[in-house]
């Protein structure tokens, strides 16, 4: 039987996010939550800044490649597991805007794309700042949750025999 599989720009652009945000996740809560010295936490914060920054337009073009180009039929049988992995899914790309939205505007300085350009903060009011910060904090939880799940879900699947990896590989 031949695997369907998604078409070589949904790989590439899943692949690219899942390094991304795989990376920034655990970078980020280690700096965030480990006994690591200012000149480090500072380092992993700029980078991670301006990795996501140059993300968002990757994240916005793989939603729109989700959109135009058809996903391979699914390995559900059931009408109901289709539609969960569809909802879960979506909650995931929704989280990944609100993880990148909440990360720009809790921004109270320039973002600083490694030398190249710079974006000024989009909102001054430093209360603004401290309510976005608290939404990134907790959509990146959701975000870390997410991925977490989906990883999961994805080994389940391969071990019960529906082979879902290959469908995401070139």
């Amino acid at each position: 039987m031949q695997v369907q599989k998604y078409c070589w720009q949904q790989i590439l652009l899943h692949w690219i996010s899942a390094l991304v945000i795989i990376w920034v996740l655990i970078s980020g809560f280690s700096v965030a939550h480990l006994d690591v010295d200012p000149s480090t936490f500072h380092l992993v914060a700029f980078f991670n800044v301006a990795l996501t920054t140059l993300f968002i337009p990757v994240f916005l073009l793989r939603w729109l490649v989700r959109l135009v180009k058809p996903a391979p039929k699914s390995l559900h049988d059931d009408p109901r597991s289709r539609r969960i992995a569809h909802f879960v899914h979506e909650a995931l790309y929704w989280t990944i805007a609100t993880v990148l939205l909440s990360g720009v505007l809790m921004m109270d300085r320039d973002i600083d794309v490694f030398g190249w350009f710079a974006i000024a903060p989009v909102l001054s009011d430093p209360f603004w700042h401290g309510v976005w910060f608290n939404i990134h904090i907790a959509s990146c939880l959701l975000l870390a949750l997410g991925v977490a799940m989906h990883i999961a879900a994805v080994v389940l699947h391969e071990l019960s025999g529906r082979r879902v990896l290959r469908r995401m590989l070139p």
